[in-house]
């Protein structure tokens, strides 16, 4: 297929994505929901010390982010495999790439573009510090397509298994640890006034590397799972 087919294929993929996610808007606010009561719970357990707080406050956000996505990972796939949608999307003529690519780009529109709008809030709830802010929020926005993309790879290879959230959750957690690492380490030193650009640039060449072989590798996952 012509390389506008491809693109045309894409837009209407991305539409009919949102269009439905729109009309599923619950789903959308459960991960929501789950992080304001996490962060909420915080200062209650911890106690009113706003330096303690203060100084945690960028790890929290991460993991509680980080755990919010976990919720909406089950269902990546699992409506298009239920309506039949995902095996025509293996039987179309365009690359099945470049689509799946598409579908993982709706998911994280969905889930976790929603919550880092939502770091502000998030993070003034725990005291952070306002210099500490662009480093977290940048963080987050090329930490979380890194871990939708290693997600995506993982709920294609569990694609025909019923029930699959915790076994997603046990495989994914190991390698969300480096993202979570660099992430926090950015956001740490932008709380002490310190340079912050390397661990941003190494997501940065990280979430590169993914944008090429992920899609590929959840393309092979995906025909292997619906074949087996």
């Amino acid at each position: 297929m012509s390389e506008p087919s491809l693109a045309r294929a894409c837009a209407a993929l991305l539409r009919r994505d949102l269009t439905l996610a729109w009309r599923r808007r619950g789903d959308i606010a459960l991960p929501l929901l789950y992080a304001l009561i996490v962060i909420t719970l915080f200062p209650f357990a911890l106690g009113p010390d706003n330096a303690l707080l203060q100084r945690i406050a960028g790890g929290v956000v991460l993991v509680t982010v980080l755990l919010a996505m976990l919720l909406a990972l089950d269902a990546m796939f699992r409506g298009d495999i239920e309506d039949g949608s995902l095996e025509q999307l293996v039987l179309a003529p365009q690359p099945l790439a470049p689509l799946l690519a598409t579908k993982i780009l709706s998911h994280w529109l969905t889930t976790a573009l929603p919550l880092i709008v939502l770091a502000p809030l998030l993070a003034g709830m725990l005291h952070l510090a306002t210099t500490a802010l662009p480093a977290l929020l940048l963080a987050l926005l090329l930490g979380t397509p890194l871990l939708s993309l290693l997600g995506a790879v993982l709920v294609a290879l569990t694609a025909g298994t019923r029930r699959s959230g915790m076994l997603l959750a046990l495989m994914l957690l190991p390698m969300c640890v480096p993202v979570v690492i660099f992430m926090a380490g950015a956001v740490a030193a932008a709380q002490q006034g310190l340079p912050w650009s390397a661990p941003i640039a190494w997501l940065g060449a990280a979430l590169a590397l993914l944008l090429v072989l992920a899609p590929l590798a959840c393309a092979a996952a995906l025909r292997i799972a619906l074949d087996a």
